[in-house]
């Protein structure tokens, strides 16, 4: 069923590399944490051997190999030893996003049959609460500074433990998707798969041991787990973790990341606090002057802590191009890339060599990106994920001939860069027979400055409605929707007579993972927004004169 592509020349797994930088390296800084009101560094030496320990402590309490071990936590230097201590240990990881409401814990938990469950500190749910919910039915394990529990895992037991290694083939992770609809989904990967997916974007981006990581959108996510766990045992580079939202830049700051990754709606809060504080005149000449732009930008992205960084990166959802081109005339090296949970050897924007707009070019010359007949972006390489957990009717459906189908529409253009159109899914039909791909409008929409989220919607209207969250503005501001106006009218003389916006209307609080709008990588649920939204889509369309309006 899967075609067995090559793997990387010189291909080393996770354990490989950490053995690797643990002994050419191991009085060097690995992770640094912010514990009990001190910044905290761990060699690597240091990480190794706490890594050994709870990895012994793991195999006292009596797990059996490949059993599976729940990781529900907040991002930390503790889950990166614990993961390596399961790698060590024989065990299979099982990452939970801290956001997930206790009906999802309990069908991952249920689902990957979990033997044993670490919990953070700060999570949805308490430790207590999931000790409660749970504790009958597997051993749960404080993974947090709040309390003892994994320190006394550390110290159960003094028993030897050398350097064991898994096979290629070993199962290494289960990971959840986000579940946008239905129930979440078990990708499996293998101690190859993914990692030598990671290994392959460590040669592209350069990174080396002098790489400074940043840690802090969830490691639930296979996105930073493979961009910034993954990434820095490839590259033996260091790691340091946001201690909270509140943090963010401060910690930024004195991290000063080489590399940073951020998902879209990150990019679009940043840019908001970059014009709050130059103002909308000072940021519009940035983008319009070069050699104004790069100046103000020197300033800008060292008061963030960003003025380091030498690569930039962005996906897990589409982003406005408007936004790439600001970046870039701030001197921000922001390249769009494009993978999934089943597979991350997807394609990649270069700094050199990119196309704004597009997701890319393939990763490498082994990573191959195809069009279906039906417009699919389909993706094929050793780093495809080997099935979902317990389902094999939806890994057939998406593993075919060794081609993972995305369930995104894209296009290929003549330079080899990958352009996505939409996803299959979210395309609806009007009441006039007629489909509509909303994604192409909603990039196209999004370029109206402060605009942080918009959503178009129409399935069964007459015509479609484009939702959006603004920054930036007073509530019912007259000369806002002026401008949206003349925007739309603009946009519509862009788009087919069935595709065109008949209003757009305003939303008064930004779609979160608590008000259930988004998930928990920060993509819009669209269909939730619709329903959420809809008596004031129902009252908008009913008054054909006023174009924009605030939700009521």
């Amino acid at each position: 069923m899967n075609h067995k592509s090559e793997l990387p020349e010189g291909f080393k797994t996770p354990l490989e590399m950490f053995y690797q930088w643990e002994k050419i390296k191991p009085n060097t800084t690995w992770l640094s944490q912010y514990e009990d009101g001190q910044w905290r560094e761990y060699s690597w030496k240091q990480a190794g051997e706490m890594a050994r320990k709870i990895a012994s402590g793991l195999q006292a309490r009596g797990l059996n190999p490949d059993d599976k071990i729940g990781l529900y936590a907040e991002n930390s230097a503790r889950w990166f030893i614990t993961d390596l201590a399961i790698m060590m240990a024989g065990l299979v990881s099982v990452p939970i996003y801290t956001s997930m409401p206790e009906d999802k814990i309990r069908y991952i938990v249920d689902h990957s049959e979990m033997a044993f469950l670490f919990v953070g500190d700060n999570c949805a749910l308490s430790l207590e609460q999931i000790k409660a919910a749970f504790g009958n039915n597997i051993e749960v394990c404080g993974l947090g500074c709040n309390n003892n529990d994994w320190s006394q895992l550390l110290n159960s037991t003094s028993k030897a433990f050398g350097n064991p290694l898994r096979d290629w083939n070993d199962l290494w992770t289960i990971s959840y998707t986000s579940g946008t609809t239905g129930q979440p989904k078990g990708v499996m990967h293998s101690f190859s798969t993914m990692p030598s997916s990671v290994m392959e974007t460590a040669k592209l981006t350069r990174t080396s041991e002098k790489t400074r990581f940043f840690s802090y959108l969830p490691l639930a996510h296979m996105a930073e787990r493979s961009a910034i766990e993954l990434h820095s045992f490839y590259c033996g580079g260091m790691v340091g973790f946001n201690r909270n939202k509140d943090s963010f830049i401060e910690d930024l700051i004195l991290i000063r990341p080489t590399i940073f990754f951020a998902v879209p709606r990150i990019w679009a809060n940043l840019k908001a606090g970059i014009v709050a504080k130059l103002g909308e005149a000072t940021w519009q000449r940035c983008t319009s002057d070069k050699i104004f732009g790069a100046e103000t930008g020197k300033q800008v992205l060292a008061s963030m802590g960003l003025d380091a960084v030498e690569i930039a990166l962005t996906g897990s959802a589409p982003i406005p191009r408007a936004d790439i081109e600001a970046w870039r005339c701030l001197s921000m090296p922001l390249c769009e890339g494009f993978g999934q949970t089943e597979s991350m050897s997807g394609t990649f924007n270069r700094v050199d060599n990119y196309k704004v707009g597009s997701i890319g070019l393939p990763i490498t010359p082994s990573a191959e990106v195809s069009i279906s007949e039906q417009g699919e972006l389909l993706l094929r390489s050793a780093g495809n994920m080997l099935g979902y957990y317990r389902d094999e009717e939806k890994t057939r459906e998406t593993i075919i001939d060794g081609w993972i189908h995305t369930g995104d529409k894209a296009r290929i253009d003549e330079d080899g860069f990958v352009f996505i159109t939409g996803r299959i899914k979210d395309i609806f039909k009007t009441a006039k027979g007629k489909y509509v791909a909303p994604t192409p409008i909603e990039n196209n929409f999004a370029h109206f400055s402060g605009i942080e989220q918009c959503c178009l919607v129409g399935s069964g209207l007459a015509q479609t409605v484009m939702l959006v969250v603004i920054t930036g503005w007073e509530n019912n501001d007259d000369e806002l929707k002026q401008k949206l106006a003349h925007h739309l009218q603009q946009t519509n003389k862009q788009l087919e007579a069935h595709e065109r916006i008949s209003h757009v209307i305003i939303c008064l609080e930004p779609w979160t993972i608590e008000n259930e709008l988004l998930t928990h990588t920060l993509k819009i649920l669209r269909d939730d927004v619709e329903k959420f939204y809809l008596a004031t889509i129902e009252k908008a369309i009913t008054n054909p004169l006023e174009t924009v309006i605030w939700e009521t």
